[in-house]
């Protein structure tokens, strides 16, 4: 609804809503309610008042670094179920802030059907179009909907006691508005000249029809109390107003374009009448215009809008009482990402108060980092020290030297940092920092408890972040109470998804992270180019890389730049084999940090190891490296990257002759891998040494030892392609074939079609050659007949697909036309399970749960009759059995012996010859005390063998003798 004030729009919306029974929630904004982070906070509050449940969701998300647009809509999604009615009134003080106009785009367009949204401004807004996108009801109202007629004029002039003013004269200078004939006037100023000795229409009519009506102690209250939103004694009180009951209780008997609350003596202007009355209180002398808007900061304060007092001291330039409201909230806004308002209040306070100012550092410093702006925080440290005060700012606030030491530590300025936190008084802050400079080295660690707690606090996210350092991956499933904290280590969240092995998850996550302009060195320079090089896309991986170096150039951090050198070591030497650059830029590191931080030197001497051991003729250097790597990893209990540099050493001391000491590594990188609870770092090793797997099983005496998992693992892993940016076609392949493009089902009109987009769905690129879709879908022939057909399958697939989408055939090769994200049935099937092979205990048992759940949904590709399609339901079959067994051994540990002998059995069903399998179900039933049930497992272990012309191995019959003596 948008038309001039005092059209009429509140009144409307108010009869509209009292007509029904639906909970109302109201917010109006006003000039200061611009920014978006606290417009999200009034919504929630508004909201909150019927639906509890949102109450909090806020915080959270923005905690979560969601943008404010995400927020809203997570916001609203919400309510989803409670049926709620939302006015958002006041929207023309939105018109200068794309963020908060985001913010009411994304509140309509995720609304769900339950809520109901009525916008009301006093201008037109610009809207995007995707605003109104889905929403099933649209409904405009303008001005010349809410206009009265002339019958309705006149009886509204008499009812209020203006008989006098000519009813049609008002009609023709206002064409109808409402507050023109009550008490305003058309805006147009060619319609009505000014009276009252104002030039505009409507100030002209407020003065000559409302204000000199009045008693003028009555005129002068209403313009004295125009600061105010609503008028109480009290209030009107703190701002030096004498007999504010009395006046008030006089006003009530005049008609005033006001509304009175309803329970208490209070009172609201109408929004253009208390315009009008400011715009009076404005003309007064300066001098009483600052005191008293001083006044009315006074009166914020102590009711607790501290934000609200800020903006008032500053408009009188009354600086010295606004910086300690402000020292109080800017944290918070800096939490709820309304940074435009930090950045203002700190430009003016710096600008007055110098940039020295010691009451100035801690907001500074958490802006800074907050943006990842090392920097300038070392600049803001360095003019304290320059004004000789900081040492005492250090001592006198626990956070802010923190801060400090914290950039100073990303500037390779060890000796400033030692120097800020000698100074430092010993809080949870300084901890976290002290475990910082664990990563320079460990002697550090004496100074605080190794089960270090998240406090709250802004250093909580240096805490997640040093925890990632270490390895200890499963404590950063702690989420920080802080929302600075989590925002600014949520990159190190897709790092530990990317550590753990869930690659498609960690994919699905950074993937989305650009849409949150926080933490991006970290997370383009390291994290982005890492899971890049995880999924071995080495171009994904360079443009990654060459997008961080930007960020980190621009954050001032030098041990960031050291950290992505590393990673494009890492890229070069895992993916490109390209040893000379690797080592190129090895000594670039290694001389820069002078081997002062030790996280450092570890990667630098196991990539270096690795290096050498990729050269073939440099294992004795590769051995030097990698023990000095290893050594201080395990004095340090630094385990990030263990599991790998553990496997380099075991093939650096198999080459020098060392098997014993080989097995010590290997246990070492298993150890690690377990603290992690994850194989995946593990895997990535041993496929560049498989050889250390294979000598590890010769000492291995049992057949189902971990080092024996690791191998099948092994044998299945395939990183490519597990994970799709985008889902445009969906195949539905086991238990029925069915597709779904762009989330609407298609039927192409032969059954071939569907056999071809699957075999499409597991190709390189998703492409193939004629050849091969011909000896897939038609056992190799390669005659006209199956030429054509192969050309209607294409055709027909082609015909159910967007334009410039479907596959068609460029010379022999079959592929896409568009961009397309495949994901079927089978696919998924066995990305989840490649995943699991990278996790260990419940987390690995979740996802091969979820595997299995889509291969018992029925027979892959039903009536597809083809070898291709045999071989796929075979290989289906095999990798459900191995997934059935391993769910099983794991349910056996955990003690969930009936969810262990369920899984066991259906990998029998699927492979009666698994000695394994039956080995499991004699175990299930000794650990239930079914004695009965050992021997019966053995026994049909036997008989199943006998088909085959097989016996049981020497491991199942000493297990069965064991069990059974």
């Amino acid at each position: 609804m948008a038309a001039t004030a005092g059209s009429g729009k509140t009144t409307a919306v108010v009869q509209a809503c009292q007509s029904g029974v639906t909970p109302v929630a109201w917010l109006t904004l006003d000039w200061a309610d611009s920014a978006p982070g606290r417009i999200l906070v009034y919504l929630e509050a508004t909201i909150a008042s019927h639906v509890e449940s949102v109450r909090g969701l806020v915080h959270g998300v923005l905690a979560a670094r969601i943008t404010h647009d995400e927020a809203a809509g997570l916001l609203v999604d919400a309510t989803n179920g409670f049926p709620l009615i939302l006015v958002v009134d006041g929207l023309e003080h939105l018109t200068e802030s794309p963020g908060g106009l985001a913010v009411i785009e994304a509140l309509v367009r995720y609304a769900p059907s339950s809520l109901k949204v009525v916008l009301l401004s006093r201008s037109d807004i610009p809207i995007d179009s995707r605003m109104i996108s889905g929403v099933d009801l649209v409904a405009a109202i303008g001005e010349q909907d809410l206009a009265f007629t002339l019958e309705e004029a006149v009886i509204v002039l008499q009812k209020m006691e203006m008989g006098d003013v000519d009813a049609i004269h008002a009609m023709e200078v206002t064409n109808g508005w409402v507050a023109g004939i009550l008490f305003e006037s058309w805006r147009s100023r060619q319609n009505i000249i000014g009276v009252g000795g104002e030039s505009d229409p409507l100030h002209g009519y407020l003065s000559s029809q409302i204000l000199d009506r009045l008693d003028p102690v009555e005129r002068e209250f209403l313009i004295g109390t125009s600061l105010l939103d609503e008028v109480t004694p009290s209030r009107a009180t703190a701002l030096e107003e004498r007999r504010s009951p009395q006046i008030l209780m006089g006003l009530r008997t005049k008609h005033l374009p006001v509304s009175w609350v309803v329970g208490h003596e209070g009172m609201r202007c109408h929004p253009r009448f208390r315009e009008y009355l400011i715009a009076l209180f404005e003309r007064r002398e300066p001098k009483e215009v600052a005191y008293r808007r001083s006044l009315y900061g006074d009166l914020l304060l102590t009711e607790g809008h501290h934000e609200e007092a800020v903006e008032q001291y500053m408009l009188v330039g009354d600086l010295d009482k606004a910086l300690i409201p402000a020292e109080a909230v800017i944290g918070g806004i800096i939490d709820r990402l309304d940074f435009a308002i930090a950045d203002r209040w700190l430009g003016v306070f710096v600008t007055s108060f110098g940039e020295h100012d010691p009451r100035l550092a801690l907001p500074q410093l958490l802006l800074a980092i907050s943006r990842e702006n090392y920097g300038l925080a070392c600049d803001i440290s360095d003019s304290l020290e320059i004004a000789k005060q900081r040492d005492e700012f250090a001592s006198t606030s626990a956070v802010g030297a923190s801060m400090m030491a914290w950039s100073y530590w990303h500037l390779n300025r060890i000796l400033d940092m030692e120097s800020v936190m000698a100074k430092a008084p010993l809080t949870p802050e300084v901890a976290a920092v002290r475990y910082l400079m664990t990563l320079l080295n460990e002697n550090y660690a004496t100074e605080f408890d190794k089960g270090i707690k998240l406090t709250g606090g802004p250093l909580d996210a240096l805490v997640m972040r040093v925890h990632f350092a270490h390895g200890r991956l499963k404590e950063m499933a702690q989420e920080p109470e802080s929302p600075w904290a989590a925002a600014v280590s949520a990159p190190w969240r897709i790092g530990v998804l990317r550590a753990t092995g869930r690659l498609t998850e960690a994919l699905d996550v950074y993937a989305r992270s650009d849409l949150h302009a926080h933490s991006l060195s970290w997370l383009h320079g390291i994290v982005g180019p890492e899971l890049m090089i995880d999924l071995q896309r080495v171009d994904e991986a360079r443009h990654a890389l060459v997008i961080g170096r930007n960020h980190i150039k621009a954050s001032g951090s030098i041990v960031f730049e050291w950290l992505n050198i590393l990673i494009e070591v890492k890229l070069e030497l895992k993916l490109q084999r390209n040893t000379e650059r690797a080592i190129f830029l090895l000594n670039q590191v290694e001389e820069a940090s002078n081997r002062k931080y030790n996280f450092i030197n570890e990667a630098v001497d196991m990539w270096r190891g690795l290096a050498n051991l990729l050269m073939g003729d440099h294992d004795g250097l590769a051995l030097v490296s990698l023990r000095r790597a290893v050594e201080s990893m395990n004095r340090a209990q630094r385990i990030i990257d263990l599991p790998s540099a553990a496997v380099y050493l075991a093939e650096a001391e198999w080459r020098s002759g060392n098997s014993d000491a080989a097995d010590i590594a290997t246990d070492w990188a298993l150890a690690a891998a377990q603290q992690q609870g994850s194989n995946h770092q593990l895997l990535l090793a041993l496929a560049d040494f498989e050889a250390v797997v294979t000598r590890r099983l010769d000492v291995e005496t049992d057949v189902d030892s971990e080092w024996h998992e690791l191998g099948r693992s092994l044998m299945g892993r395939d990183l490519k392609g597990q994970s799709q940016s985008r889902v445009w076609l969906l195949l539905q392949e086991f238990g029925e074939t069915s597709l779904e493009v762009g989330g609407i089902c298609v039927k192409p009109r032969i059954a071939k079609s569907l056999a071809l987009i699957a075999l499409l769905a597991t190709s390189p690129n998703h492409s193939v050659t004629r050849s091969e879709a011909l000896k897939a879908l038609f056992e190799g022939e390669n005659n006209d007949s199956s030429r054509a057909y192969l050309r209607q399958a294409v055709h027909r697939l082609r015909e159910v697909m967007p334009p410039g989408l479907g596959p068609s055939f460029v010379g022999d090769v079959l592929s896409f036309t568009g961009v397309v994200s495949i994901t079927s049935e089978s696919t998924q099937f066995e990305s989840l399970l490649l995943e699991a092979n990278r996790l260990q205990g419940e987390d690995k048992l979740q996802l091969l749960v979820r595997a299995l759940a889509l291969f018992d949904k029925g027979e892959y590709l039903p009536r597809i009759e083809s070898s291709w399609a045999d071989g796929r339901r075979s290989s289906m079959s095999e990798k459900a059995v191995t997934a059935s067994l391993a769910g099983a051994a794991i349910c056996f540990a955990a003690q969930r012996y009936q969810q262990a002998k369920k899984m066991a059995e259906a990998s029998l069903a699927g492979d009666p010859y698994s000695e394994r399998a039956w080995r499991m179900m004699m175990r299930v039933s000794n650990a239930i005390g079914d004695a009965d049930a050992v021997t019966s497992s053995y026994l049909r272990c036997e008989a199943a063998l006998a088909e085959g012309s097989l016996v049981p191995s020497s491991a199942t019959k000493e297990l069965f003798l064991l069990l059974r003596p």
